[in-house]
């Protein structure tokens, strides 16, 4: 199955969210993936997700030993958000990078797995990416989000790494953007005003451009080719 990173060349970019859409649309289409949240900064992804109150483990609970993690035991214990079973960082608490990666290889075992990732280089970070197929960076289509993004960028691997860009712009075409970043630029995302709802994130609300991205990405995945081709006639949307 793909492991799929997804993070933030800045604060602000939408990251967690178009994690949760690309996690919901993959579960849509193969009946059940995951979501693992190894940014303990980001305010926990079951905030976004409006399921803060929904019982089941988050980081803070999970306590391993020796032997083997059983991935039936991680899909059925972990809460649900529609088909889409998460783990959420709770507080600030430092994830163990060992403990991390064996959660991730045993969900990756049994399905599609979306990572949440943090921008910025850690032990944690470096367990994750070297987990991922394949990994997105959102970008703003603005100067300064660039250029902060290019410093994130320049830790990644291109030839698995595309970048999405966020918004638009006349004064910083995705041409420049994705030549300044040393990445091709998989599609465009709009601002969504879906991802602020109180009630939280719900997939088939979100912008259509926004799914019709996510549908790429898997695409993207599903190839055996490290170059895409995006798919702009087709569209995962959760029931």
């Amino acid at each position: 199955m793909t492991t799929i990173g997804v993070l933030s060349g800045c604060g602000g970019a939408g990251a967690s969210v178009f994690a949760a859409v690309l996690a919901g649309c993959a579960g849509s289409d193969i009946g059940h993936t995951f979501l693992i949240d190894c940014d303990v900064t980001g305010g926990g992804i079951d905030v976004l997700l409006g399921c803060e109150q929904l019982p089941g483990p988050r980081w803070r609970q999970v306590r391993l030993r020796g032997g083997t993690l059983d991935p039936a035991v991680l899909r059925d214990g972990l809460p649900r958000w529609g088909e889409v079973s998460f783990l959420a960082a709770d507080d600030a608490q430092v994830l163990d990078p060992a403990v991390l990666g064996r959660v991730v290889d045993a969900a990756a075992s049994v399905s599609t797995v979306v990572l949440d990732l943090a921008r910025w280089p850690s032990p944690l970070r470096q367990a994750a990416l070297a987990r991922c197929d394949r990994t997105i960076l959102i970008v703003p289509a603005e100067v300064r989000g660039v250029t902060a993004s290019a410093l994130i960028a320049a830790g990644l691997d291109a030839t698995s790494t595309a970048a999405m860009v966020r918004g638009s712009s006349r004064a910083l075409p995705t041409a420049r953007i994705a030549q300044l970043l040393g990445l091709a630029v998989l599609a465009e995302l709009p601002h969504d005003p879906a991802s602020k709802s109180p009630a939280g994130l719900d997939v088939r609300r979100v912008r259509k451009q926004t799914r019709l991205a996510a549908a790429a990405v898997l695409d993207w995945c599903r190839s055996d080719s490290r170059s895409f081709a995006p798919a702009a006639d087709r569209m995962a949307v959760p029931a």
